[in-house]
């Protein structure tokens, strides 16, 4: 919520919201007396975005949140983002890890305004600092998850040092080496901040439980290693590291 206007202005704006989720929710046979107030309180106390709260406890379906809330809020809700451009802007300026971390993508721009699909209507400091990153405007939109995590995968999939981003890559020295730093330390942190293939392999699990993936997939090639992460029951691919790896 705008911050002008002192706590009072703020809290009476938050009622407003309020008061206007309810009424979606009772007009499209949502809302359930006494639930929506305590998921309302759940969220205040644990200080937790209420659409989150709302989705993880069963509440609403993840379509019915981007709905009730884009209606509230006034933001467009988009359906499929597969046929959507993303800016080259976006690509360059915009670390891989940030957008998949908040779950943002920019889906097309015009006359200095870029469009960014979210799943999370509530959280936005994330689009400020994305506005900061790329020096535009953004105009937030909308979107299931799975859409957005696809969309970042293909945009970034173009992008011949995603891989570098996340780790340094291996040299035959680091390889060689691998068997016997293992062998030799008992910290596994120390092993972590030496050796490339345990901190890809961390990345790899990290980004897989920030993402609520179900399964995680390395798949050898001929000449590549491709590795996906299951989510929703769909297997998306995530990254290609070379062969040696």
């Amino acid at each position: 919520l705008d911050p002008a206007g002192g706590e009072e202005g703020r809290l009476g704006r938050a009622m407003a919201l309020l008061n206007e989720l309810k009424g979606i929710l009772e007009r499209d046979g949502l809302y359930v007396s006494g639930k929506f107030e305590e998921w309302v309180d759940l969220a205040r106390t644990t200080h937790q975005p209420l659409d989150r709260v709302l989705v993880t406890a069963g509440y609403l379906t993840e379509a019915q949140m981007l709905k009730v809330f884009g209606e509230c809020l006034r933001m467009p809700v988009l359906g499929r983002l597969v046929d959507l451009p993303v800016p080259k802007a976006f690509v360059d300026k915009v670390p891989v890890q940030f957008a998949r971390h908040h779950n943002l993508i920019a889906v097309g721009e015009a006359n200095g305004t870029v469009r960014v699909a979210s799943c999370a209507p509530l959280e936005t400091h994330p689009v400020d600092e994305l506005s900061a990153m790329l020096d535009r405007i953004v105009e937030p939109v909308l979107a299931p998850r799975v859409e957005i995590t696809a969309a970042i995968n293909r945009a970034f999939q173009q992008k011949a040092d995603v891989v570098d981003e996340m780790l340094e890559e291996p040299d035959e020295d680091d390889l060689a080496g691998l068997a016997k730093e293992v062998e030799g330390s008992q910290d596994l942190l120390d092993i972590a901040n030496k050796a490339p293939i345990i901190k890809l392999v961390n990345m790899i699990l990290f980004q897989a439980l920030k993402m609520r993936a179900s399964d995680v997939h390395i798949q050898p090639y001929e000449d590549k290693l491709q590795v996906r992460y299951r989510i929703d029951g769909i297997l998306y691919d995530m990254m290609t590291p070379p062969k040696k790896i």
